[in-house]
């Protein structure tokens, strides 16, 4: 109501001052012009929050800002391979027959999977008959075929050639891998290797996986040193007797890191993320919000340390935090 009078009243004195405003100079006018927008825009600006007073009030729910002292968590990221695999591939030319592995089969260790037949065999058997039978026996015997047998107990990963295919030298047939026993490996940032020298295991959880984290075994820490990346390699071992993991999946590593002393702590739902600039409505005694920019520093899944930007015993809005706005009204829950 009061700002209507005053537009009301601005537009009947307008005349005046125009008119005032054309006797007096330049610089006069021109600070009259300018005393007016100045006043439009006060007049504006106390609207805009009268508007906010007039909203009804929104529930919220607060949390206080307190002192901990609150842990760090370092994390970093790794992946699962198989600790023992062969790739078998044939010694020479031939043919393979009597092989029928599927990806999936297991195998026992020094089980026959195939054999190589090679060109002199094929070309023996398609002339047998024309040799005399006493000698048949000799010949095929300085001719032979010739077995494959797997070198360990495992599960057969990949099939690569089938029965009846012809392979040469060194092309590979089949990839077998024992699964159960595999390591993890995952990249240390060097400013970490300090810390990390005097552990004996890590936290392991797998990433888009359901099954809960695991306290694995640290086997060897460090290696070839990743230039690009400035990390070594950590090996733990992941016992798999029930076959529930698989090369390649990828795995999440943590370990406790320092220990902030006295930390500000705020519940993570009062943190609003806007595009790397992070903020929380503080709670003021006149039941409205005020929004304020925070630096954070250890931020956790349920609480997050706050550097600068807030005082202990000031409460935060930890509910409908991105629908709120500056100045306006609020009811705790």
């Amino acid at each position: 109501m009061k700002n209507n009078i005053i537009s009301g009243l601005l537009i009947f004195l307008f005349p005046y001052f125009k008119s005032k405003a054309a006797r007096c100079s330049c610089h006069n006018k021109y600070g009259v012009f300018l005393l007016l927008i100045l006043f439009l825009f006060s007049c504006s600006k106390g609207e805009k929050k009268e508007e906010y007073r007039q909203i009804p009030a929104v529930k919220i729910s607060v949390a206080d800002v307190v002192k901990k002292n609150m842990q760090d968590t370092i994390v970093f990221y790794g992946d699962v391979r198989l600790r023992r695999d062969v790739r078998m591939a044939s010694q020479f030319d031939g043919r393979l027959e009597e092989f029928s592995l599927l990806p999936g089969d297991r195998v026992r260790k020094g089980e026959r999977i195939g054999i190589i037949v090679p060109p002199m065999r094929e070309a023996l058997l398609q002339v047998i008959e024309q040799i005399p039978p006493d000698k048949r026996e000799m010949i095929s015997g300085e001719i032979k075929e010739v077995p494959l047998f797997s070198p360990i107990d495992g599960v057969v990963l990949e099939v690569s050639r089938h029965t009846g295919d012809v392979v040469q030298r060194g092309e590979e047939i089949v990839h077998i891998g024992c699964l159960k026993v595999l390591d993890v490996y995952g990249d240390v940032p060097l400013r970490y290797l300090k810390q990390i020298n005097g552990l004996k295991e890590l936290a392991v959880s797998f990433v888009d996986y359901s099954e809960e984290s695991l306290i694995l075994k640290i086997e060897a820490i460090g290696g070839k040193m990743d230039m690009g990346k400035n990390t070594v390699p950590v090996r733990l071992s992941l016992n798999n007797s029930k076959g529930e993991y698989k090369p390649g999946m990828m795995v999440k590593l943590a370990f406790p890191g320092i220990v902030h002393k006295n930390a500000l702590i705020v519940p993570r739902s009062a943190v609003l993320n806007e595009e790397g600039v992070y903020s929380v409505f503080v709670l003021k005694g006149d039941n409205t919000v005020e929004k304020r920019v925070i630096k954070p520093g250890i931020i956790q899944n349920n609480i997050v340390e706050v550097l600068s930007g807030l005082k202990e015993r000031e409460r935060v809005a930890t509910t409908k935090a991105y629908s709120l706005v500056d100045g306006m009204v609020v009811e705790k829950m």
